[in-house]
């Protein structure tokens, strides 16, 4: 088989089930415990466990009554995740240069990631003094612009429970409650992008952030435009925010999104 690994395995838990779940991937049809042993020199009994415990947990699947196993839904969904995620960069990437080039100011792809947001790609602008945000460490959901605009695309339910939970370590001071914070989320929706200014972990910084939706029509994640905060003040952003709000749209057509536009309207 193409898929044959013939080297020797340690005895290590972890080296067992990535060599097991590789193998499987790997293997067109399914795999038996007793194929997988001879590939792999992982005794045959263990394999069978692993198996069982991967089975239960939605990574593999068993074929008919064979004792064959194959690729189950829990792999699949994680595989889907990473190809979106590459597919995400790749088309996202000229929008963020065509932001940049346009207002000489950095641009982000941030991706939201559960409860909290990454930004996995960059742009830098030409400009000396800049507002910069390390790439690919973990934010708080609510983080500045970025997590407003993905909050404000998520289902109403789902965003008041993040918010909830996030609330009291990750809103800056200008919008310490509840409902003030449901109300800039109203006005994000209504605009289809998000702008904020300073805050606890954009602090001296000011954003400007549109959601990104996938083909299914669920909100991955933003477009990110920012700058120190005196470059980008409230009247300035009303003039960039269209243009980052239209990327953002841009974008989630190249995903297949074939929903409303977001934003009612394109002032």
């Amino acid at each position: 088989m193409g898929s044959e690994v013939e080297r020797p395995v340690p005895n290590n838990g972890t080296h067992r089930i990535t060599t097991l779940l590789a193998l499987i991937g790997r293997t067109e049809g399914g795999i038996g415990p007793r194929e997988a042993s001879r590939i792999t020199g992982i005794d045959r009994s263990a394999i069978s466990r692993i198996f069982n415990q991967l089975e239960l947990l939605g990574w593999v699947q068993e074929v008919g009554e064979r004792g064959t196993y194959t690729v189950g839904p829990e792999m699949f969904s994680v595989a889907a995740a990473v190809r979106e995620r590459d597919s995400l960069g790749r088309a996202a990437r000229p929008l963020l240069e065509m932001l940049t080039d346009r207002f000489d100011e950095t641009s982000y792809l941030a991706v939201r990631h559960a409860d909290h947001l990454i930004f996995e790609d960059r742009v830098d602008c030409t400009q000396r003094l800049r507002y910069v945000v390390e790439i690919n460490e973990p934010f708080p959901i609510m983080t500045g612009a970025a997590g407003r605009a993905i909050l404000s695309a998520l289902p109403r339910d789902e965003a008041t429970q993040l918010i909830a939970s996030a609330l009291p370590s990750a809103v800056s001071s200008t919008t310490a409650d509840f409902e003030e914070y449901q109300s800039e989320l109203n006005r994000d929706r209504s605009l289809g992008y998000a702008y904020s200014r300073g805050g606890k972990w954009v602090v001296g910084g000011a954003a400007i952030a549109s959601p990104v939706f996938n083909a299914a029509g669920s909100c991955i994640g933003a477009l990110v435009i920012s700058a120190p905060i005196d470059r980008l003040p409230p009247d300035v952003a009303v003039t960039l925010g269209p243009s980052v709000r239209s990327a953002a749209r841009d974008l989630s057509h190249r995903l297949g999104y074939a929903g409303q536009p977001w934003g009612e309207h394109d002032g």
